[in-house]
């Protein structure tokens, strides 16, 4: 189709062409006969008919013109020259300009009632005309051929790459998420399409890996409380004899299903953050403030567990967020520093910026997590040794990392030297 249009574009290039040139041709070839009969008129007046005649004579004489003269006498008859312009002379008002298939003429009447016919038959524009267009005929042969022959390779690298796309969707389709598009280099649109989908690709094989592990992880997890919550039912089954004991039991089984539906709200929440659903209602929040709010409500608790919550926090830092999603984060990383670290220890709330960025973090004096630790914490259930048979669930790290990612950041665990240090850069596009 592409080869067929640009032949037919080529065709009416041509076209177009040899019609301006044959025009432009033909009327310098007009403005040539007009000015050699003008000569010839000239020749006429200065020395009459017979200077008129030697200067005809001369002409008819030069084998190399192709320039055709007549003079026609008063009866219409020609006096001189070739008969066959006869017909082209009979206009008494002088110049007749003949189109079409005969030749081009200008005639002159002269004073002693003859008249001059000069005629000019065009052989040498038509034998330009003739060469363009077996010229754009030979191009236009040549690049129906060229076209379809780069058509033919183009269309061959086209179909091998789209096939390469297609085996590798195919077997994504089967369940083999490792494969990916093989790609270039190049920086075409088919390597930028290649590089696009195998970061998609990358990302669905992380979710699906993810959804794995969180399987694995709620049926490892859950395994404990659901087990005590029947253990508890079929000691009561068994053994209780009054109300009272009837009434204990119902009140264990109900706080033991709250903490199973709060692990199964935790992970919906996380599951919300991670499909970035949640981003299109970020709107200008007041960083330094927020900051402040948190600070505020938790220095009572941590002095009365005897800690110290300190806080540097630069004014006047706006961000585009979600308020709700940011409390949270900063909420979970307080708690966190505040049930992981012994008496005596000080929590640190900071806000800076730095370069165009804006980086918070909390920071504590306490243990810390060691560093072949600190990326496991990130996931979900994932809990150390020490704080395994403690209060939590080993979700609060993994849903702050979760909001962290929603917010273009990434949440980094890194020794305070000593204790932990939890930070967040928010990208450059959400600060105000």
């Amino acid at each position: 189709m592409y080869t067929a249009a640009f032949m037919v574009t080529v065709g009416v290039i041509g076209w177009v062409t040899v019609l301006v040139v044959s025009d432009t041709l033909e009327r310098q070839a007009q403005r040539g006969l007009e000015n050699e009969a003008s000569a010839l008129v000239d020749e006429f007046k200065a020395g009459g008919r017979q200077d008129l005649e030697a200067a005809l004579a001369g002409r008819f004489a030069n084998p190399l013109t192709h320039i055709r003269y007549v003079l026609i006498g008063v009866d219409g008859r020609a006096l001189l020259g070739d008969e066959t312009l006869l017909p082209y002379g009979r206009d008494p008002a002088g110049s007749v300009a003949s189109r079409g298939a005969g030749p081009r003429t200008a005639a002159r009447a002269l004073s002693d009632g003859s008249r001059l016919v000069v005629a000019d038959d065009l052989a040498d524009v038509r034998h330009v005309e003739a060469v363009i267009r077996r010229a754009f005929l030979i191009a236009l042969v040549i690049a129906g051929a060229l076209g379809l022959g780069t058509g033919s390779l183009l269309s061959t690298a086209l179909l091998r790459r789209l096939d390469a796309i297609t085996r590798t969707a195919e077997a994504v389709v089967a369940g083999d998420l490792t494969q990916r598009i093989t790609h270039t280099g190049s920086k075409d649109e088919f390597d930028r399409l290649a590089v696009t989908l195998n970061r998609m690709l990358d990302r669905i094989d992380g979710l699906m890996v993810n959804l794995r592990q969180v399987s694995t992880d709620i049926a490892h997890d859950l395994r404990t409380p659901l087990s005590r919550l029947r253990q508890n039912l079929e000691t009561t089954n068994r053994r209780a004899a009054t109300l009272d004991d009837y009434r204990v039991a119902v009140e264990q089984a109900v706080e033991e299903t709250d903490r199973i539906l709060d692990i199964f709200s935790a992970l919906l929440r996380i599951a919300q953050i991670e499909a970035t659903t949640l981003r299109k209602g970020f709107h200008p929040v007041n960083l330094s403030e927020l900051f402040h709010t948190v600070a505020d409500a938790y220095a009572a608790p941590a002095s009365d567990g005897g800690r110290t919550l300190a806080a540097d926090i630069t004014a006047d830092v706006w961000v585009q967020a979600d308020q709700d999603l940011l409390t949270q984060l900063f909420v979970n990383l307080v708690e966190n520093a505040l049930l992981h670290t012994p008496q005596r220890s000080t929590v640190t709330l900071e806000l800076s910026v730095r370069d165009r960025s804006v980086v918070a973090a909390v920071c504590d004096d306490g243990p810390g997590i060691p560093a072949t630790e600190r990326e496991k914490v990130l996931r979900r259930f994932y809990r150390l040794e020490r704080s395994r048979y403690g209060p939590g669930n080993g979700l609060g790290l993994s849903l702050a990392a979760a909001v962290a990612e929603l917010h273009g950041g990434q949440l980094t665990l890194s020794d305070a030297q000593p204790g932990l240090r939890a930070s967040i850069a928010f990208t450059r596009e959400l600060i105000l």
